[in-house]
């Protein structure tokens, strides 16, 4: 319970953003995030993905539920594996806990998205989940149904 605590203190205070923050386009990490489902909270409005969900308030952020990589604990396998498909990150950092930060300012569908990957072990199992922060948002993918185009006058209209 206790490391609990302290993980997800952890996870807030990296939520400041790095000084250098050079945004590149990496269209594999985009597609894996734009798929990856968010942890829902009561006051959030939802999104599609995690990378929309990040966007929805101004100078906020989502995470990812943790996701097993490996049926053993080995963190520098899974940080090899993981960079080798999805590009190098701008830094690589330990973290509380035994764990490993992969940062990413990444630049996808137009948005500009600060990503830390965590990966660590829990269980004897290697597992990981990401903390997406939208940080300049300039396609808009709002949540809910489509807009009807109708008219406000055929709207109302009973014909």
């Amino acid at each position: 319970m206790r490391q609990a605590v302290l993980t997800v203190l952890f996870v807030l205070a990296t939520v400041i953003p790095a000084a250098a923050q050079d945004f590149r386009p990496n269209q594999a990490l985009g597609d894996l995030l734009s798929k990856k489902s968010y942890i829902a909270q009561p006051n959030n409005a939802g999104g599609k993905n995690i990378l929309d969900n990040s966007c929805i308030f101004k100078d906020s952020f989502a995470l990812s539920p943790s996701e097993p990589l490996d049926e053993t604990c080995n963190i520098q396998a899974a940080v090899a594996k993981f960079t080798t498909q999805y590009g190098q990150p701008a830094t690589t950092a330990p973290a509380p806990g035994g764990k490993t930060i992969l940062e990413y300012f990444l630049l996808y569908n137009n948005n500009s998205y600060h990503v830390k990957i965590f990966l660590g072990c829990s269980g004897g199992k290697t597992e990981s989940f990401a903390m997406v922060e939208c940080k300049v948002e300039r396609n808009r993918a709002k949540p809910g149904p489509p807009k009807d185009k109708k008219s406000f006058w055929k709207k109302i209209s009973p014909f």
